[in-house]
């Protein structure tokens, strides 16, 4: 069962319909979700029973949807409300949990640099289609919603018993706008977590579009309303773009939880130094890099290690910690030690020529914009070396809590295929990375836990539930681990590490 947010989810309807277009999805979507979840429906204005406004402009409808949308929500939206979401996202990025938008173009009208979208002679029909008669126009477009849909008619049946309120001045300023949004320059200002899903047969979106709009799914056979038409389809999609929501982590957490444990970390991190001393020795002695960065640094065991390796580098040590850091400088002051996001470095693009990073950068919450961070930061011909924990990692300790209750106790970490992708996506051409299980020994769970807190490695999740844990439930964990017991009396804790060397190109993206 996934892990729902608390946050209230809101839909906004796209052009030639009001909320009534949702049908019963919000009622299926909520029937799988916490009872505390909330979802509701939201009709632009002119649309449904909401009083129409003077001003049509994207910049207008904005400040609308800003006095009408909770302080705090996920958003999804529909063709134009998608676009619309997309753009209010964009200028309040603390307003929005999450964005989800359903068939929703960059673009809805095509021009020679995005030519993915609907021909501009076609839109303009419709507008002239709109002004003689708004009847006639609303008939076409539910031909063309359903156009494509492997069940186009049944469909085509249900749109045209549906009674949708548009106030024509409305109608046609909408689709003015709708005729002019842009998107694309919002993309790289949406902060909050995101997905596009696509209809593959959607008659006013080509799925063409895909290719120019990053965290994109599509659903096979549907067309422009795959919430009517492919709703379980849907429904597993944003399940699971929610369940990954509920493992986020809470990055300040993260660096207060690693700076407690910097005057202890060294001691206990085993695993970590030697996965760290094998990336290390993996590394060419034949390199001489100007500038190499020790991604995650921590304490700083391994910057000097570099240093020692290469003496004519310059070394810096970067960590989210300060904690860590203060700790790092007092053991060796002599090194260059900066406190910085690994998303979003204060360092030059182009800068380093190699990255060094072992058991750190699984605590970053965007994997998209971390890689594209480290593609920008890498000079050309770079490598990174990157050492994280994958899925399975502590697998047993996640299976034992699931038998004691459903918070979440074990922190979730991105798989090889979604390190690949994400690090593909950002430009680098050559990604050697492979998954290998490393099954670690403890004489008690309590003595597993007891490492986990020493080097810092807490339930650091912003979902995780807020009360301390009893002893009946250790006492539940400790029996369910049990299961687990090895004939020697041990017990095990599967530790996945994904590991190996990215290289940038010479060559920049195209």
């Amino acid at each position: 069962m996934p892990k729902k947010s608390q946050a209230p989810i809101v839909m906004i309807h796209g052009w030639g319909t009001d909320s009534q277009i949702w049908h019963s999805f919000p009622e299926r979507l909520s029937a799988n979700r916490d009872q505390d979840s909330q979802i509701q429906t939201l009709d632009l204005p002119g649309f449904g029973n909401t009083p129409g406004l003077d001003d049509y402009s994207e910049a207008s409808l904005i400040n609308w949807m800003a006095q009408h949308l909770p302080s705090h929500c996920f958003l999804i939206g529909l063709s134009l409300g998608g676009m619309l979401c997309r753009a209010f996202a964009a200028q309040h990025p603390e307003r929005v949990a999450g964005l989800i938008t359903i068939s929703s173009n960059l673009k809805f009208v095509a021009n020679e640099q995005y030519p993915h979208a609907m021909a501009r002679d076609d839109f303009d029909g419709f507008l002239s289609s709109w002004t003689e008669n708004n009847q006639t126009c609303l008939k076409r477009f539910t031909g063309l919603l359903a156009q494509g849909d492997t069940q186009q008619r049944p469909l085509i049946r249900q749109l045209r018993s549906l009674e949708s309120t548009i106030d024509p001045v409305a109608g046609g300023a909408l689709l003015q706008l709708l005729g002019s949004l842009d998107n694309q320059p919002h993309m790289a200002q949406i902060q909050c977590p995101s997905i596009n899903i696509f209809g593959e047969s959607d008659a006013l979106v080509p799925v063409a579009a895909v290719a120019n709009i990053e965290h994109s799914h599509i659903i096979s056979g549907a067309g422009h309303l795959p919430h009517l038409t492919a709703a379980d389809q849907l429904i597993d999609v944003l399940d699971n773009f929610f369940e990954r929501q509920s493992y986020r982590l809470d990055k300040q957490k993260v660096a207060e939880s690693f700076g407690r444990a910097a005057q202890r970390y060294d001691a206990v991190a085993q695993l970590q130094h030697r996965m760290g001393e094998q990336l290390l020795n993996s590394i060419s002695n034949h390199q001489a890099p100007a500038n190499i960065l020790d991604l995650g640094c921590g304490t700083g065991y391994h910057s000097v290690q570099l240093q020692r390796r290469f003496p004519q580098s310059q070394v810096t040590g970067v960590d989210i910690s300060p904690g860590m850091l203060a700790y790092a400088q007092t053991q060796y002051p002599d090194c260059t030690w900066l406190c910085s996001d690994a998303e979003q470095m204060d360092l030059a693009t182009g800068s380093q020529q190699l990255i060094f990073s072992n058991f750190a950068l699984q605590w970053c919450d965007d994997l998209a914009r971390l890689a594209a961070e480290l593609h920008r930061v890498l000079a050309a011909e770079g490598q990174l070396y990157l050492v994280v924990p994958g899925p399975q990692t502590l697998v047993e300790l996640r299976e034992a809590w699931a038998q004691v209750d459903e918070g979440i106790h074990v922190n979730r970490f991105a798989s090889l295929q979604e390190w690949k992708a994400a690090l593909t996506e950002a430009g680098f051409d050559k990604v050697k990375l492979e998954s290998n299980l490393v099954i670690e020994r403890h004489q008690s769970v309590r003595e597993l836990l007891l490492e986990l807190k020493n080097v810092g490695a807490h339930n650091n999740n912003a979902g995780k539930a807020n009360h301390l844990t009893g002893k009946q439930q250790l006492k539940a964990l400790y029996n369910a681990y049990d299961n687990y017991r090895r004939p020697d009396g041990t017990i095990p804790a599967t530790w996945e590490i994904i590991s190996g060397v990215i290289t940038k190109s010479s060559l920049p993206n195209l």
